[in-house]
């Protein structure tokens, strides 16, 4: 077992370069809404202001309809494996279909 503390200069950080290689990779593609799902420890818990990601992600990528929900605990890889996390946001984009 690994424990690690996030900070919100981090977790900001990481979410800047994220966010910017989706717009990169996206280009002139249009995006239709997201779905951004945010673990209960981020927020106004970790910011100190509610809406932070939301709010990034509309700043990156938007304007743009966003849903999403807070969750406890996140499973998702690491390398060829599946962890649980904690303090992670996922968004998943509605873009219009390639070819």
């Amino acid at each position: 077992m690994q424990f690690q503390r996030r900070s919100k200069e981090a977790a900001t950080e990481d979410m800047e370069e994220l966010l910017a290689r989706a717009r990169k990779q996206l280009g002139d593609t249009p995006i239709y809404g997201g779905c951004l799902c945010s673990c209960n420890g981020r927020g106004k818990n970790l910011f100190g202001r509610p809406n932070h990601d939301a709010q990034m992600v509309q700043q990156r990528l938007g304007p743009m309809g966003l849903a999403g929900f807070f969750c406890n605990g996140e499973i998702g890889p690491v390398g060829e494996k599946s962890f649980l996390h904690g303090y992670t946001a996922l968004l998943a984009l509605f873009v219009k279909k390639a070819g």
